[in-house]
């Protein structure tokens, strides 16, 4: 183990200063050095949330770039808020020996009250009280990991022990950032990386489906600890894919997502 990589699993980060210490739990299922992009996804939300959102700001938008793997070892984060009145912009770098291992931009708005709103129709899930299964996913190593451990989970709709959609509730077993509140803007973006492992269409022990990027609009937000998360996902033979997740929370639709995958067949 890294000498800099935190090995204490009772958080998944923790933060000095501009230093950001990943634990296990941080841990992907594509490779034990790289971490899920749940982890960085709910970091990233965290620290665009902390820079405005004590000036009444929310967050409506982030797109999430992952240049390259993001390791389980140290990392630093620059914040730089753009001015803005009603819309402003925060860009959130992660950076790995001198390297950028992923940045997001996240859209935040200051909203103003309207006489009325109007809501498109959506499926609603089953509440997390009426879910018992555990995500399990053929192929896929119950270890210690972001996924696994870091994260309680109940499906919610369709199976992840087959292909086509499916929908699960998704909650963090513990604080994301050591010393930091997790808050529901925080477990909604890291819950939002799991679309592409929850409907899965190519089997996970003959090929690779790895996203490059994730976008999440959010209209509103999110108020529970669990997340749902309702996802389909198409593939093309080109080995280029998409997975698209509505977003829930205990009182309905928050949001969506948006992941491109990139898929390779596994070596024999």
């Amino acid at each position: 183990m890294s000498e800099n990589r935190c090995s204490d699993n009772t958080c998944v980060f923790r933060r000095q200063g501009e230093r950001i210490l990943p634990t296990a739990l941080a841990r992907g299922p594509w490779s034990p050095d790289a971490q899920h992009g749940g982890a960085p996804a709910g970091l990233i939300a965290g620290l665009a949330e902390e820079a405005l959102a004590p000036e009444g700001y929310q967050l409506v938008r982030l797109t999430l770039e992952l240049l390259r793997p993001v390791p389980v070892a140290e990392l630093t984060a620059t914040v730089d808020a753009e001015a803005g009145r009603a819309v402003r912009r925060v860009r959130v770098t992660l950076h790995h020996d001198g390297k950028t291992v992923a940045s997001g931009l996240a859209v935040m708005v200051r909203g103003a009250p309207i006489s009325e709103g109007a809501a498109a129709g959506e499926r609603a899930l089953p509440p997390p009280a009426q879910c018992h299964e555990p995500v399990r996913i053929p192929g896929m190593a119950e270890e210690e990991s972001f996924h696994y451990t870091a994260m309680a989970s109940k499906v919610a709709g369709g199976s992840t022990l087959e292909p086509g959609p499916a929908a699960a509730w998704l909650r963090l077993n513990v604080p994301l950032v050591e010393g930091m509140e997790t808050t529901p803007l925080m477990r909604a973006a890291a819950a939002s990386d799991f679309g592409n492992g929850l409907s899965w269409t190519l089997p996970l022990d003959r090929y690779l489906f790895a996203n490059t990027d994730l976008t999440l609009y959010i209209q509103r937000p999110p108020v529970s600890e669990w997340v749902g998360v309702d996802s389909r996902t198409w593939i093309e033979t080109s080995g280029i894919g998409l997975t698209r997740s509505v977003l829930h929370d205990e009182n309905g639709p928050l949001g969506v997502a948006q992941q491109n995958l990139l898929v390779r067949e596994r070596r024999a």
